[in-house]
């Protein structure tokens, strides 16, 4: 189920036990992030566990945003430059029972997330690998609990020992390894996309198209007609002409519903015997 403004802004809402402002998108098949711009930042946590989600990306602005629950999809891919950007205030991310293989995207949650400290990573394939823990905290210094066991100085001490040591460094050879094997199948995987779907103008995402294909000038007049939709329909709208690189103002607003027309007659049409009604009246009265 693609997750549409229209979800977004009937899911449930609550304060979780934290005593924060979260969301519920629980158990809702979707298969990629979009739309979270819906929710005006105004939630501390997001709740996607169980869903379909492949990739932790396309991220809006959310500077309030501060805890992520994923557990239970197949997060195998992070984007922390998305992260970086548009989550600066994340601080805890569960990530348990997905499907995390590669030491680079750990590389990717310490570029993404300078403030995290809750990861939980239970039941992912990497935490198989040897020094998985260690690689970890070496990765994201800010770390406080790791899978839910907390962090030790004597754990911190070790890290820094295998950050400098020959098998640390034979891990980031690996890492850069796995990087440029995961961006070449990424690369294939767009190519095949786009051969088979190409539509001109369109970007991999409406966050992608905003960014390189309008001027300053519509990226405020964009940010504004977002802000001040009338409702969920029209925000779907707008993004999907952002996306395919067209600027929502050319297009002008909704076309109006069309008129219902007269059940017997058009405005303005006379009725059978109208025409001649005044005559015959005339008639009648000289007769």
């Amino acid at each position: 189920m693609r997750l549409s403004a229209e979800i977004i802004q009937t899911a449930e809402q609550r304060t979780n036990p934290l005593g924060e402002r979260e969301l519920i998108l629980r158990s809702l098949a979707i298969p990629t992030i979009e739309h979270l711009s819906v929710t005006r930042d105004a939630f501390d946590s997001i709740d996607l566990s169980n869903n379909h989600i492949c990739k932790l990306e396309n991220f809006p602005r959310l500077q309030r945003l501060s805890a992520l629950h994923l557990g239970g999809n197949g997060v195998e891919v992070v984007d922390g430059r998305n992260l970086r950007k548009n989550l600066p205030e994340l601080k805890t991310l569960v990530l348990s029972g997905c499907s995390v293989r590669g030491w680079n995207v750990l590389g990717e949650l310490g570029v993404g997330c300078p403030k995290l400290e809750v990861l939980s990573l239970v039941g992912n394939p990497v935490t198989k690998r040897q020094h998985y823990r260690l690689y970890v905290i070496s990765k994201i210094p800010t770390l406080k609990i790791l899978d839910f066991t907390k962090i030790k100085q004597s754990e911190r001490d070790r890290a820094k020992r295998l950050a400098s040591s020959a098998a640390g460094a034979a891990m980031e050879a690996d890492a850069k390894l796995e990087a440029r094997e995961a961006a070449a199948a990424e690369n294939n995987y767009d190519d095949n996309e786009n051969h088979n779907t190409f539509e001109p103008g369109e970007g991999k995402s409406a966050e992608e198209s905003f960014a390189t294909q309008f001027s300053v000038e519509q990226k405020a007049k964009i940010r504004e007609m977002v802000a001040n939709a009338a409702s969920a329909e029209e925000i779907d709208r707008i993004e999907s002409l952002v996306k395919r690189g067209i600027f929502p103002g050319d297009q002008g607003p909704p076309p109006p519903p069309p008129l219902q027309e007269e059940d017997d007659a058009g405005v303005g049409e006379k009725r059978p015997g109208e025409a001649n009604g005044g005559s015959e009246a005339k008639r009648q009265r000289a007769n």
